[in-house]
């Protein structure tokens, strides 16, 4: 009986080194993906993302990285999938959803990506870039001033003083 006791924390003992090797080179590809990324490189980024991707597919800090390396890259198709992946898993991720609708802005789907912003402004109403966002979105697909202004003045009251750059005279005039 001790005899199997001891093969058993030998064994239990491997699975938890064995786990924290794994964990560390999950660390160490993450950080090399991190650097290439924060450099430019974002090639190099999508290397070592993909390759932690393979060694634990269920990370999905590193699926969104790897999302934002292939929209730095203008792979807007890639950049896409692994941002579904991630709402398929997480709905309730809001900056993939963000980040889902910037690409699908890139990507001329605009009715999907005004319905992604408004799913995050409906979910978080202080996040100023969200209408910042549908405020630009309204205009290009529906020719919504009325809803841009107003989203552009929601984008500013909340912060975001870049939406003074897309506010159209028509916005300042009636504030």
């Amino acid at each position: 009986m001790k005899f199997i006791l001891i093969i058993c924390a030998v064994v239990c003992t491997s699975a938890v080194v064995i786990a924290q090797d794994e964990q560390d080179k999950m660390q160490e590809l993450f950080g090399k993906g991190l650097n290439a990324f924060n450099k430019g490189n974002y090639g190099e980024a999508v290397i070592f993302y993909t390759r932690c991707i393979e060694r634990d597919s269920l990370t999905m800090n590193v699926w969104f990285n790897r999302a934002s390396a292939y929209l730095r890259l203008r792979d807007f198709s890639k950049a896409k999938d692994d941002l579904d992946y991630i709402l398929l898993r997480q709905p309730e991720l809001l900056n993939a959803r963000m980040q889902r609708a910037v690409v699908e802005a890139e990507m001329g789907l605009l009715p999907m990506a005004i319905e992604d912003v408004s799913t995050v402004i409906g979910q978080d109403s202080t996040f100023p870039k969200a209408y910042l966002l549908r405020g630009r979105l309204r205009l290009a697909a529906f020719k919504d001033s009325a809803g841009a202004c107003q989203d552009h003045r929601a984008a500013f009251a909340l912060g975001d003083s870049t939406a003074l750059r897309y506010m159209t005279q028509g916005c300042r005039e009636r504030r």
